[in-house]
């Protein structure tokens, strides 16, 4: 009697450790899609640091290979083309940003001797440096423009969590977040996007 008392409580005591690992899974999984909710419901938020700098913000999403791949179509074609399997990702960031210059410098002439014309051609050339973006080209008799554009950034990438807070207090982690920074003032971050994956 006495052993079939002490197999039923072991089989109980299995069912309960399995039931409470469940649980513990369910919640990881319900707060993860919340994460994700909440992320997806956040506009990317573009601001200038304190130097000026352009820069943006963007929530974590964490996903599963499979969301990935049914949600994420552009990025999944991307990662393709690199030649990386999606079972293998841990992280995808992606971010796009857009350089606009008004450009405002002296248009200069320069003779050159051109064989084909047997003399000398008039050029109109002009060169604008900033030390972000440099812009230089001439302009021939025909009309033709032959020039040199080069913009130069850096980006400076953050991963952060964001803690809970009531009043003054803060514990545990609400969200992450991913800011970027870029350096060039001429460029702006026009989109972002952060895919952080899930073992599940």
């Amino acid at each position: 009697m006495k052993k079939y008392l002490l197999i039923a409580i072991m089989a109980l005591l299995a069912i309960a450790g399995g039931a409470i690992h469940r649980c513990k899974q369910l919640k990881a999984d319900n707060e993860r899609l919340h994460g994700n909710q909440s992320a997806l419901m956040a506009n990317v938020e573009l601001y200038k640091t304190e130097a000026g700098e352009n820069a943006a913000k963007v929530q974590r999403l964490q996903l599963t290979a499979s969301e990935f791949e049914n949600q994420c179509a552009d990025l999944k074609a991307e990662v393709e083309r690199l030649g990386v399997k999606t079972k293998y990702l841990q992280q995808v960031i992606a971010s796009n940003s857009q350089t606009k210059v008004e450009v405002r410098t002296i248009v200069k002439d320069s003779i050159v001797y051109v064989p084909a014309l047997a003399g000398l051609d008039t050029l109109k050339c002009f060169e604008f440096n900033d030390g972000w973006v440099r812009v230089e080209g001439c302009i021939d008799s025909r009309g033709h423009f032959e020039g040199e554009f080069e913009s130069n950034d850096s980006l400076l990438i953050v991963a952060h969590r964001v803690p809970k807070r009531f009043l003054f207090f803060r514990w545990g982690c609400k969200r992450v977040e991913l800011e970027i920074v870029n350096s060039n003032p001429h460029s702006q971050i026009n989109y972002a996007r952060w895919v952080d994956f899930s073992k599940k």
